[in-house]
């Protein structure tokens, strides 16, 4: 769904759209859940938190590799050597979009079951860009 909307280009060189991975959930040594919510083929989700960048970073690749993110989105990768700072500064939990313009925060999403039906969103970028233009 995120991947088909960036992919649409509809709001061209204006737009540059990021994934955030940061602290893993739902991980087995922290708070384990038998959760396959998402998953392709229903197989539990079982990890253990990374404590390293390079651990994080592996299973960002991970995870983008198994619900096909694609390389529309820019992967960021939250640290957990330096205390997680993207999730200290911007609390994105469950799961958030946000707009910033300008260094300034102009739009955060909120989702309904861990989820977003971006038309929300669609609808704000065309205003934005409509009074931009």
């Amino acid at each position: 769904m995120y991947r088909d909307f960036v992919k649409s280009q509809q709001f061209g060189a204006n737009t540059d759209f990021a994934f955030a991975y940061i602290h893993e959930a739902h991980a087995t040594d922290e708070w384990p859940i038998s959760s396959s919510r998402y998953m392709k083929g229903g197989e539990i989700v079982s990890v253990e938190q990374p404590r390293t960048l390079a651990d994080r970073v592996s299973l960002a690749r991970r995870f983008v590799d198994t619900f096909d993110i694609g390389p529309e989105l820019t992967l960021l990768v939250d640290d957990p050597a330096r205390g997680d700072p993207f999730e200290k500064e911007f609390s994105p939990w469950p799961i958030r979009i946000y707009v910033l313009e300008n260094s300034k925060m102009r739009y955060i999403s909120a989702p309904t079951d861990c989820a977003h039906d971006v038309t929300e969103l669609r609808s704000w970028l065309e205003n934005r860009h409509k009074h931009r233009a």
